[in-house]
């Protein structure tokens, strides 16, 4: 009965994405059709919750999640080994894009930089959290941090790796 649920999941979760891919000018049967795709996976979602984690699961390791929130066990490797980050992650993808919240262990990070870009905190208070992109999973994404934990501001060296085989629908 899982085997079933679980392939009827990933059927409706590859139709749901092919219909969000097609392009703005699909004729009204194919809106119809996304319609359907999007009220079966609905359904389907709703009657085994534990069947979409797994296909969300297997889509991540394709590397094609669908538009909606999710949880990702992250690691984090460099620096001094003093500092760390809360996993699992929350990851929202939208349009085709990640972003992870990434909450450190420690409230004395003012700035990421990922890719060149700078990100300030999303808090004001307890432990430094940043939302940053995440350009792909099962990789490792260089990003360094800015601490105030020492006698002057510091960047720090560390890299982020997104395990695909942990990605649960929240």
């Amino acid at each position: 009965m899982k085997k079933t649920l679980s392939i009827l999941a990933a059927a409706v979760l590859a139709c749901g994405i092919l219909a969000g891919c097609s392009s703005s000018n699909a004729s009204s049967s194919s809106s119809a059709a996304a319609s359907s795709s999007s009220a079966s996976a609905a359904a389907s979602a709703s009657a085994a919750s534990s069947s979409t984690a797994a296909s969300a699961s297997a889509s991540a390791s394709k590397g094609a999640l669908a538009d909606g929130t999710y949880e990702v066990d992250v690691t984090l490797s460099g620096g001094s080994g003093r500092a760390s980050v809360s996993s699992p992650a929350k990851l929202v993808v939208s349009g085709g894009a990640m972003t992870a919240t990434i909450e450190w262990s420690s409230n004395s990070f003012d700035k990421m930089v990922v890719n060149d870009v700078e990100y300030a905190p999303t808090n004001t208070e307890g432990n430094s959290t940043f939302d940053i992109p995440v350009s792909a999973l099962d990789t490792d994404i260089a990003v360094s941090a800015e601490t105030t934990a020492m006698s002057q501001p510091h960047m720090v060296d560390y890299t982020l790796h997104f395990d695909s085989k942990t990605v649960q629908a929240k």
